[in-house]
């Protein structure tokens, strides 16, 4: 029988089960690049970066990811507290911008919930050696 006390054991074994159907493709291509945290405009991201092939994966912090997906799976999604894909953008730019590189965005998707992937291309820069 149901009672509403397993609301939140119902969230964590909601939570558990979206972990294992992680797609391959985001293990497969960012396995081993390193984990950078940014934060930007009050928020913390985590970005996996890939210069070399000019495309980056950013979700929010974990703390705020898993409260998320908590929120919408007690909810049944009638609260959605996702971060907007403008804010993504907008980290993105601040992030490119703080490397040091300018670029621009070329594509976004969204990969899996709440992790999106973002292609770019950047100004390449010469150095002239005498």
């Amino acid at each position: 029988m149901f009672k509403p006390t397993m609301l939140p054991l119902l969230a964590v074994a909601a939570v558990a089960l979206q972990a294992c159907t992680y797609p391959q493709y985001v293990s497969d291509e960012y396995r081993y690049v390193p984990l950078t945290t940014f934060a930007h405009d009050n928020r913390s991201y985590r970005i996996f970066d890939k210069p070399s092939a000019g495309k980056l994966v950013i979700t929010s912090s974990l703390t705020m990811a898993v409260s998320d997906t908590v929120i919408r799976n007690v909810t049944f999604d009638e609260y959605n507290n996702a971060t907007a894909r403008e804010k993504l953008d907008a980290a993105v730019a601040a992030y490119l911008a703080s490397q040091g590189r300018k670029c621009e965005i070329t594509n976004a998707s969204q990969i899996y919930d709440p992790q999106w992937e973002f292609t770019y291309s950047c100004e390449i820069k010469y150095t002239a050696y005498p």
